[in-house]
């Protein structure tokens, strides 16, 4: 699905009442429909005590039809607007008045006391956030910050209108505070601030509703959230005889002393990802210890250094296996020591099927960057924000707040595709085409987590899927390993091994919906 800014969003709604035809008021009455059948999906609202706190702008025109839809379906209504009817103009005004015409009167409020006594006396067990949405920008004012208090605070279910009121619309960042809903719906398509940290955080459970604009006619666009129908078209094709040459065959160079963990991780991944093949190269060294924790994978001993690192030697070793791969990683546990950064520099011109740079291949090529320009095969880097900091000479913060431009931009820049980890994490091509990440948890923030990624995304590109395809599939998989992982654990206590673990099942859930829906 298409993700979209505000102004995007604006240009599509203003397109569909001119050319389209359809008129404000159409729209907003589904918006409005739409976010109550939200409710109906965790509630039954016949006797539900419902506040439903209103701004002065579309959002709260939003607002004004969900209290009268709430009203048709028997839930007890309680509306305000937070400052004066007379302010209200367009299709907010005349809502408004079509509410108090169906028996619903609104209250106009100025001071925050009186709200405090409306939340007091009436005990609302769900409240309906329809103050700002995404238009907003800035500080809100004290009466606002004191309401999102006082809606945080309250014994209640929250639903925000297209994004929790305080929140930017584009970057999900807000100033001072702002409303923590358990649930949004938002309107036609996903804004960026409803998947960006922290308004993705803020949001809770994220709804798209349906107001009438044909998707077919505002579906295309550069920027997308991977969603499981994608996930499910990306998966490959399993021929019934077909052997492992068939399902591609994945050479990863990882690993030092004190590393072996990060290799086998990578490896271990890959093949529960169903990579027929998978070679695992490590220095000679340690090479008992991958033995000891990773049975299938074939293991290649390499040269190594005084520090049991890879060393340029062993290019000779892998220059036959080159050849017979169907995708390459380098990275996971290398290190960067110098002469382990020689060998890799020396290596990367010699691949010419596809590669994954990962971990300290990145910090490697960070010292050089040129060296991209000498690799010839269909590239992918998949960096967290730190290393990327490194390759670009610039904060992590500065990448994590523009992650959507920056990871477009590295692919442009770089010719290659970019996964961009993170929350979200962004997956981008040189064209610019990009997709956004909605599942994973805190608990993918510990070590050896991005090794069974990569590990995860070579296995899909082996089996002949593109780097772009897999990344954001791979990403998308490995985050739900760890949502499937909230079942019997919790964010404080995922392990990378947990996540490997989790593989078989990510991939069931997946098949499972598409044959249940």
């Amino acid at each position: 699905m298409r993700v979209v800014t505000t102004k995007e969003m604006k240009a599509i709604d203003t397109w569909a009442m001119r050319k389209l035809s359809i008129p404000g008021l159409v729209l907003m009455e589904n918006a409005g429909r739409g976010c109550v059948d939200v409710l109906e999906h965790y509630f039954e609202l016949e006797g539900q005590r419902v506040l439903v706190i209103c701004g002065k702008g579309n959002n709260g025109g939003d607002g004004f039809v969900v209290a009268r839809h709430l009203q048709n379906r028997r839930a007890l209504v309680q509306a305000v607007l937070l400052g004066r009817a007379r302010e209200l103009t367009g299709d907010a005004l005349r809502n408004f008045h079509l509410a108090g015409q169906a028996g619903l009167p609104i209250k106009d409020i100025t001071r925050f006391s009186a709200l405090q006594d409306i939340c007091r006396s009436f005990h609302p067990g769900i409240i309906v956030d329809a103050i700002f949405g995404t238009g907003f920008k800035g500080v809100p004012g004290n009466i606002y910050c004191r309401a999102f208090e006082l809606m945080n605070d309250a014994d209640a279910f929250i639903l925000s209108i297209d994004i929790p009121s305080g929140i930017n619309g584009d970057d999900g960042q807000f100033q001072k505070t702002c409303v923590v809903a358990d649930a949004t719906a938002t309107m036609c398509l996903p804004k960026r601030g409803n998947l960006l940290s922290p308004g993705r955080d803020c949001g809770g459970d994220l709804h798209t509703v349906d107001i009438g604009i044909p998707y077919s006619l505002v579906s295309d666009g550069s920027l997308q959230v991977t969603e499981y129908g994608d996930v499910l078209s990306w998966m490959p094709y399993r021929r019934a005889d077909g052997n492992k040459g068939t399902f591609g065959q994945v050479l990863i160079i990882a690993g030092a002393r004190g590393f072996s963990g990060a290799a086998v991780m990578a490896a271990h991944a890959a093949l529960r990802m169903g990579a027929g093949l998978v070679r695992l190269a490590v220095p000679r060294g340690i090479i008992d210890a991958v033995e000891a924790n990773l049975l299938e994978a074939v293991k290649i001993p390499l040269d190594q250094t005084a520090d049991e690192t890879i060393s340029p030697k062993a290019i000779a070793t892998l220059r036959p296996i080159l050849k017979t791969s169907d995708v390459i990683v380098i990275g996971p546990g290398l290190t960067t020591h110098p002469e382990t950064a020689e060998f890799l520099r020396e290596l990367l011109p010699r691949i010419a099927v596809p590669c994954i740079i990962d971990a300290d291949a990145i910090n490697i090529v960070a010292q050089d960057p040129t060296i991209l320009k000498k690799i010839r095969a269909p590239l992918m880097m998949t960096p967290h924000p730190g290393e990327l900091s490194r390759l670009m000479r610039t904060a992590p913060a500065t990448i994590n707040e523009q992650r959507i431009e920056i990871a477009i931009e590295q692919a442009r820049k770089h010719k290659c595709v970019v996964v961009l980890k993170g929350a979200p994490t962004v997956a981008s091509d040189q064209h610019g085409q990009a997709y956004l990440n909605p599942t994973g948890n805190s608990g993918l923030a510990t070590a050896g987590s991005g090794d069974v990624l990569v590990g995860m995304i070579s296995g899909l590109v082996a089996q002949q899927q593109s780097l772009l395809h897999a990344g954001a599939a791979g990403v998308f998989l490995h985050g739900l390993c760890a949502d499937l992982l909230m079942d019997d654990s919790n964010e404080y206590s995922v392990t990378a091994t947990d996540l490997i673990g989790q593989i078989p099942r990510s991939i069931n859930y997946l098949l499972r919906r598409e044959f249940t829906q």
